[in-house]
């Protein structure tokens, strides 16, 4: 859209979430629109006001060619393209594992990972482990030398080390966040085996984990080929088997208040139950009684940054709240 000042940026672009988002909208091509930023962030259309609903569905995938189909979960209609091998859903796929929440892989940008792939040396989640043998091809790349090889190759050996969660979330499980993989990886007691076997009826019983979840649990190991994306992992990984008792005892009987936006969860709905789950209490408002006030901003000059500091309540940022639980 033309461009518009919010929040002290210029925006031009918005996220159109899925194909109901933009069917709900009735938007089409030259309509007039307001938009806001979520979470003084995320820029989105507000309200579409001249509604011509001419925005015409992609039939086929803009990057490999393959027809497009509508998918329906639950009441949301989303395009997918119909091709498994499709370079962007690899792209994206790889993209997901190596991520922040996932397995935090430093230095494989979504143009190096393609860089990886079209030179042979990556064509699965466990490939990122056995870079060593690829060296001389990867240092070869553009972009790359010896020292970038050195360093990615570093990343990876010590992205090994890591936690079950970070895995099951990384495989990129439909409806699948970060919080779910945890309690879902608890509930069986960080066994993989365990996980991959239990049925719908044993997944929807888990706290958190709705029948939505559930389904796409099992239907995710249902197919062979991802219980063998698994089971490649699992021979290269060094997986570590969270303290249950440490993990909690920072949170439990403790009282937190989150403000502005957050990185690592969905929305700040899904920190609030990740901290109820764990025993802690979250209010809305910094009183006397609060332990903790959550904020990526922590130098901010918000209201509750300046009744936190009042009060003398500890203002920390998401990052130092996964340390203090235990998740960093």
């Amino acid at each position: 859209f033309e461009p518009v000042e919010l929040e002290g940026t210029t925006v031009s672009r918005a996220s159109l979430h899925n194909v109901s988002y933009v069917r709900d909208l009735q938007l089409g091509i030259g309509d007039v629109i307001t938009v806001y930023k979520a979470n003084m962030i995320i820029p989105q259309i507000a309200e579409n006001r001249t509604k011509s609903g001419n925005l015409p569905i992609p039939g086929v995938c803009p990057v490999c060619g393959a027809a497009t189909r509508i998918v329906c979960t639950g009441d949301t209609e989303t395009l997918i393209c119909e091709n498994p091998d499709c370079m962007a859903k690899k792209l994206k796929s790889l993209a997901l594992f190596v991520s922040r929440d996932a397995l935090s892989i430093d230095g494989l940008s979504e143009a190096t990972l393609e860089k990886l792939v079209q030179s042979g040396c990556l064509h699965d989640f466990a490939d990122l482990f056995r870079l060593e043998k690829h060296r001389e091809t990867i240092a070869s790349l553009e972009g790359m030398g010896e020292k970038s090889c050195d360093k990615l190759i570093r990343s990876a050996e010590q992205a090994r080390h890591t936690t079950l969660p970070r895995v099951i979330y990384g495989l990129g499980i439909a409806n699948i966040g970060i919080v779910n993989a945890r309690n879902l990886c608890a509930a069986f007691g960080y066994d993989p085996e365990k996980l991959r076997k239990a049925d719908e009826e044993e997944l929807s019983g888990i706290e958190g984990i709705g029948p939505v979840i559930a389904a796409a649990v099992s239907a995710y190991f249902a197919v062979e080929e991802n219980n063998r994306i698994l089971d490649r992992l699992l021979e290269v990984l060094d997986l570590e088997v969270p303290e249950q008792a440490a993990e909690h005892e920072n949170i439990t009987g403790r009282t937190f208040v989150i403000t502005g936006s957050v990185n690592h969860f969905a929305n700040r709905s899904e920190l609030k139950a990740f901290i109820e789950q764990r025993g802690g209490k979250v209010t809305g408002s910094v009183s006397a009684k609060t332990d903790y006030l959550i904020n990526n901003d922590a130098a901010s000059g918000s209201s509750k940054n300046r009744k936190a500091r009042e009060l003398g309540v500890t203002v920390i940022t998401e990052e130092e709240f996964l340390e203090l639980a235990g998740e960093s």
